[in-house]
Formats: C-alpha cells, structure tokens, sequence
C-alpha cells in the first residue's frame, strides 16, 4: 500500500509540475506606455482576463508582460491590450504571435478620419499622437483612457491613419 500512495504522489506531483510548464511568458513590446496612468490602465485590463497572471506594464522600455496559463489565453490577453487602445509585437515564449488586427482599406482621400477607442489617458499620450500627425489638427473627446481621436488634415486616409497610430503604439477604430 505504501509503494502505491508513493506512486500516486509522485504521478500528482508529475501532473502539477506539467500543467505549470504549459504556461506562456508573453512580452508586447511598443504599445504607448509613457506614465503611471498607462500603466494602471494596462494592469486594470488586464486583471479582466481568465488565465493572465503576472501582468508588468513598463514605461521606460513600453513592453508589457504577463504569464498566460495557455494559448487561448495569451490570445485573450493580447486582444485586451488592442481593444484596450494599444498597439505593439507580442511573442509568447521568445517565439512571434500574430496578432490579428482588422484590415482597413486605404480608401478615397477624406478630410478628417474618427478613431475610437484609442488609448489616450494623458497630455503625454495626446502629445505622442499629434506629433504622428504633423500639420494635421489632432483633437480628443471623451472621458476615461480610451478616447475618440479625430484627425483633420489634407491627404488623410483611414487605413494609413490607422496605420500610423499603430505604428506609435495605440490602436482603435475608424468611423467609416
């Protein structure tokens, strides 16, 4: 009976052991991340997601990282972090994870593209995205750190706005 119980522990132990070797280090690198506020909105989002643990958000090298206890939910995190306004490369265990973001067609010429949903929680964060957008007019309505950014400008497409936006670590959603 005692080598039985030894083999039973030994088989729960081995099973534990596994079951916490399936867990993935996820890093995104490059969303917009410049003050206290970004951080806390990183880490409030993230707290939303089943199976994330160990959420780090850093300011100075703009990368999140965060334990995922499978692929199901590094996935979950990653959409998180795009719906939640930001943007960036992500690689689960050192190895690159696409990340799906919806295609936005270049378009006709328009004189003002509407982004919601962009991360912008700060006079740092309003900054950054009317520096990407030079001799355009940039405003910011809305409350909270996600905000509806409206771009006006001569030669303004939504895909390459879009675009640019994601380039400087934010995300969102063009208004058609």
């Amino acid at each position: 009976m005692r080598h039985f119980s030894v083999g039973v522990l030994a088989g729960v132990i081995a099973l534990l052991s596994a079951s916490q070797s399936f867990a993935d280090s996820v890093e995104v690198k490059g969303p917009h991340i410049c003050c206290p506020a970004c951080v806390s909105a990183v880490e409030k989002l993230m707290s939303k997601v089943d199976g994330v643990s160990d959420v780090t958000a850093d300011a100075k090298t703009k990368t999140v990282t965060f334990t995922a206890k499978n692929a199901a939910a590094t996935k979950a995190g990653i959409d998180a972090l795009i719906k939640g306004g930001f943007s960036g490369k992500a690689t689960s265990d050192g190895k690159e994870v696409k990340i799906e973001l919806p295609a936005v067609e270049k378009g006709e010429k328009v004189a003002a593209v509407v982004v919601k949903d962009v991360h912008v929680c700060c006079g740092q964060c309003q900054n950054a995205v009317k520096a990407a957008f030079k001799g355009a007019k940039v405003t910011f309505e809305g409350k909270g750190p996600q905000k509806t950014v409206t771009i006006t400008g001569d030669d303004l497409y939504r895909g390459s706005v879009l675009e640019t936006l994601r380039s400087k670590g934010f995300n969102g959603t063009p208004e058609k």
